[in-house]
């Protein structure tokens, strides 16, 4: 029998996406054995009711530009083009049902995992996909990484994988640059070179 193929799915905000998005998806895909990683960036996030991002297009040529010439990223818009707010679960079932004979592994920062829990029907989330969680720098990245109380009951859902230590956000880089600040190796240099074209974050 064949060994069904593994998709990684990794949504987010990507305003903008910078090098720790990337190696967060790439450590996943070597680590994991993943055939591919799909970013999906999100129209709106739950969590960030009141976040207004650059804006769709900006974020999608952003993310085609960092990803171009890596045959193991692609990227979705599904998100994008449905209204929001935009859970995951609902992505997760789209990607079901278009390879239904394929291993789904959402990817995720372990920063996030500790407000899974709280996730739009997670639990049904977790019945089409396992998790993978890349260490992130300021956690525990001994073996005996606990997950929140409420996951433990799914424990074989979720797998750990080493992360390169990269502390950056969107957040930070956006206020570098509406500071008039550097963003220079925190961000792949097409991607800033757009952001600096196109007079974003100012």
């Amino acid at each position: 029998m064949m060994n069904r193929k593994k998709l990684g799915i990794y949504g987010g905000s990507f305003d903008p996406i910078h090098l720790g998005h990337l190696l967060l998806a790439e450590s996943a895909r070597e680590e994991l054995g993943l055939d591919r990683v799909v970013f999906v960036p999100a129209k709106r996030s739950p969590f960030k009711p009141n976040f207004a991002p650059i804006g769709d297009d900006h974020r999608w040529r952003m993310l085609l530009l960092a990803i171009e010439g890596n045959p193991g990223f692609s990227a979705s818009r599904v998100e994008l083009e449905r209204e929001p707010p935009s859970y995951t679960v609902l992505t997760i079932e789209y990607f079901s049902h278009v390879y239904p004979d394929t291993e789904l592994w959402l990817i995720m920062g372990q920063d996030t995992l500790l407000d899974f829990a709280q996730w739009y029907q997670y639990r049904r989330l977790l019945q089409q996909a396992k998790i993978a969680v890349g260490r992130r720098p300021g956690f525990t990245d001994d073996e005996g990484v606990e997950l929140p109380q409420e996951l433990n009951a799914y424990a074989h859902r979720f797998s750990f994988f080493s992360n390169p230590v990269f502390a950056v956000s969107s957040r930070e880089i956006r206020e570098r640059i509406k500071q008039g600040r550097s963003a220079n190796y925190l961000l792949l240099p097409k991607v800033y070179d757009y952001i600096v074209k196109n007079r974003l974050y100012l």
